[in-house]
């Protein structure tokens, strides 16, 4: 029986980078929204969202199940990412990660781990792979030219290399001992085979299989693009997917079964030992098949994905080199299909349609319509083929472009790969030539007419057309190009003249702290009270009757934003319940402090168990614990959440005098790492909002006190919090620490044009609110 839809899994937000398995009822998935997911079967033909995990900082691009070890007897899950860092979690409590592996210094793609779990592997875009024990790194094994896109342990502790330069390596000990030639392409994936042999697989559009000593034994064709993934099934056969929407299964060196899925990229695949397969798709869906007629899907689910199969837009490259001017018409679907699963091209009018034959229902099914087959209008030619797109990527000033060419059924990940490689360029640009790209080419769909124009996201006039002129009268400002960031946001109104450049030489950014003194002083003390009298029962933590009208006299003096009523025994006391009564009960103790500390100097001087305010005030609301490297990493409660703003925005207030702003700046180290990443745990809206407030008055601190390399430092964390965040009152704030260091240090100014260049323009084109919009327009003004 051939392979029909048994389960979607849709959880995920963007792409499923990575995929692998455990038994028949366990998947694990990574994907593009920085999350990793644990999904656990429910039923014969369902699967459970069950667990996501959640610490990375960027894209999730690599999985792998590391088997138990007497130091580990759960296993361990392991993710890698973009952020460079790889995350171990305990598979039974993964609520935080168990510790993070550092060393790459570019994306980690890739991971794989030695059957008996005492040795992890990672392939990163830095060109090299990495052997870790017990969480250190044994081995750096450097040698090849390109990314190291894929790495396997082999039996006898041997590891295995793919990469961008063509090669496979085998190395022994951290020391280079065979190199395997063959592919014309990338490597992109390895999978140990059961007889001791193993396969790769490539984006010269072919799986190989190697023995030990080197040869090539057999080449399998069959895919017409690029292949990313690779796994092999219990019963031996080999499973690859790839950039042409299928998947296929290999048994005895032939193609048994090709599965076509309606999604552009099939990045990643997973064999479960009930034979059925995983696989995870650019469409941020995981889909799982099975033969066995108990573990399919519904009638209607099969019908949705046949629906989805049929209308899918396919590229006429992906089918092969037809000569669509010759296609038989509807009449051939009247015949049989040759042999089980063959893939035709029927012309139907102006349309050209894919299907594919069953054998088992005497049929054929629709799995997609070839948009640039027959009728496409307007197409580019680069290098005698035909393009949707062409575009002109100025690389370096005085030197001639550079060409782009891209097609709407493409992945734009795809395409801007081929781009970089072609022109011998780091993949480190993946991701801004990709999202360049996806800005830029509108997609074609199904039945919809040519879009006549669009908002380009650099200028926001009308998209650059190669050999366009303009229109309506007006200049063409051509786009934005994903290196020099040439052509960038201009805010309505204005213009490339001199005028415009006056106008962002004037840029001002925030220059005052942002300091929160609102608050309703009378209403504060007297849930400060309730709770008083709910300690007092229980422990001898409770304030005494004096000590509550100290604190009443002072807050009555805050109403009135005098800092004359301030003094040490009410302070003191105050200090007291903030620090030591049960941290469910100190938000309002902490919420007093915070409109103290922004009306006087006194908290700033004053010690508390030997402690000075910036470590009083950590204490108190578990900044230094709950945040940080120091951080548990347990799941922030509601309390931690409430403590914790109140905190921050005490720490932020400290800046409203000029003792405060010394003392956070002697401090600043310990407050910018516990701070890093922070955001990531942040559920809180108004935690995040304070978040950002006190990475605001760092960055104004730092401009004053601090140089370019501080100043860099706050920037690139504010980068992060940025591209993380839809906090509109954040980004804010967040656009206020680029502007400020931007003005303040050139470094920092050439940098933000790196940092946040697409974000800027993002949000100055769909930023939630008129705020968002107007401050990334400036900022984006003044940096181009």
């Amino acid at each position: 029986m051939a392979y029909k839809l048994s389960a979607t899994l849709a959880g995920h937000s963007s792409d499923v980078r990575g995929l692998v398995s455990q038994g028949s009822d366990l998947l694990i998935s990574v994907s593009r929204d920085k999350t990793a997911k644990i999904w656990k079967r429910t039923g014969p033909n369902e699967f459970a969202d069950d667990t996501t995990l959640i610490g990375h900082r960027d894209y999730v691009t690599a999985v792998e199940i590391i088997p138990p070890t007497l130091s580990s007897p759960n296993g361990t899950i392991a993710t890698g990412s973009n952020d460079k860092n790889i995350l171990l979690w305990d598979p039974t409590d993964p609520a935080q990660p168990l510790s993070t592996l550092k060393g790459h210094t570019s994306n980690v793609c890739a991971l794989t781990a030695s059957k008996d779990g005492t040795v992890l592997v990672s392939g990163s875009w830095d060109k090299t792979a990495k052997v870790w024990i017990n969480g250190q790194c044994k081995h750096t094994l450097k040698g090849h030219e390109q990314a190291v896109w894929a790495v396997l342990v082999l039996d006898d502790g041997s590891v295995l290399t793919g990469s961008a330069d063509n090669l496979i390596c085998r190395w022994v000990d951290g020391e280079l001992k065979q190199k395997y030639q063959g592919h014309t392409s990338c490597v992109r994936a390895l999978v140990a085979l059961p007889d001791g042999r193993f396969a790769s697989a490539s984006n010269d559009c072919t799986v190989r299989i190697w023995s030990l000593s080197g040869a090539c034994e057999t080449v399998l064709q069959g895919h017409t693009s690029f292949i990313y993934t690779l796994s092999v099934l219990p019963n031996g056969a080999i499973i690859s997917g790839g950039e042409d929407r299928s998947v296929r299964v290999w048994k005895n060196n032939q193609c048994e079964h090709l599965i076509m899925v309606p999604s552009t990229s099939v990045w990643a695949l997973a064999g479960l030992d009930n034979g059925d397969i995983a696989c995870g798709t650019s469409d941020s869906r995981i889909r799982v098949f099975s033969t066995d007629p108990a573990r399919l899907a519904s009638a209607e689910a099969l019908m949705v994905f046949e629906s989805e199969n049929a209308s899918f837009a396919m590229n006429r490259k992906t089918m092969g080199n037809v000569d669509t001017s010759n296609l038989p018409g509807p009449e051939r679907l009247e015949q049989p299909g040759t042999k089980d699963q063959q893939v035709i091209m029927v012309k139907s009018g102006s349309d050209v349609e894919a299907f594919q034959w069953s054998q088992n229902e005497d049929r054929w099914y629709k799995i997609g319509q070839v948009v640039d087959a027959a009728g496409q209008t307007q197409k580019k030619m680069f290098d005698g083929k035909e393009y949707d797109y062409v575009f002109d990527v100025d690389i370096q000033e005085g030197v001639p472009p550079l060409k782009l060419p891209y097609n709407v059924t493409e992945n734009p990940y795809s395409a801007a790969q081929k781009f970089l490689e072609k022109n011998m360029m780091s993949l480190e640009h993946l991701d801004t030539v990709a999202n360049f790209i996806i800005k830029n080419a509108d997609g074609v769909q199904l039945g919809s007419s040519e879009q006549s124009s669009y908002a380009d996201p650099f200028t926001g006039g009308s998209r650059y057309v190669p050999g366009q002129s303009a229109t309506h009268g007006q200049a063409s400002s051509g786009y934005g190009d994903p290196f020099t960031g040439g052509n960038r946001y201009v805010p309505p109104g204005s213009s490339n003249s001199q005028a415009g450049m006056g106008a962002s030489s004037g840029y001002a950014p925030p220059s005052s702290y942002a300091i929160n003194k609102q608050g309703n002083a009378t209403a504060i003390v007297k849930k400060l009270c309730e709770f008083n009298d709910q300690v007092s029962q229980t422990s001898e933590l409770a304030l005494d009757a004096a000590q509550i009208k100290a604190i009443q006299e002072m807050a009555s003096e805050l109403g009135s934003n005098s800092g004359s009523g301030v003094n040490e025994a009410a302070y003191g006391a105050l200090l007291k319940s903030a620090v030591v009564w049960p941290k469910e009960k100190r938000f309002p103790a902490l919420d007093l402090i915070r409109l103290v500390v922004a009306n006087s100097s006194l908290p700033i001087t004053y010690t508390f168990n030997n402690q000075g305010f910036v470590g009083s005030i950590g204490q108190a609301s578990g900044f230094f614990t709950l945040l940080g490297e120091s951080s548990d990493k347990e799941a922030l409660s509601k309390e931690d959440e409430i403590n914790l703003m109140m905190g921050v925005r005490s720490l932020a207030n400290a800046l409203a005098n000029d003792d405060g702003a010394e003392t956070v700046w002697q401090s600043r180290k310990m407050i910018l790492d516990a701070l890093d990443g922070s955001w990531i745990r942040a559920t809180n809206k108004n935690l995040v909002t304070a978040l950002s407030a006190l990475y605001l008055n760092m960055a104004i601190l730092t401009a004053k006190k601090g140089d370019d390399d501080q100043g860099l430092n706050i920037l690139s964390a504010a980068s992060r919090f940025l591209a993380c965040t839809d906090n509109a009152d954040a980004q804010v704030r967040l656009l206020g620490v680029f502007g400020v260091l931007a003005k303040k240090f050139q470094l920092c100014k050439d940098s933000a044009r790196i940092l946040g260049d697409e974000i800027i323009v993002i949000l100055g084109i769909q930023g939630k609110t008129d705020a968002v919009k107007q401050a990334a327009r400036e900022l984006g003004d003044f940096l181009r």
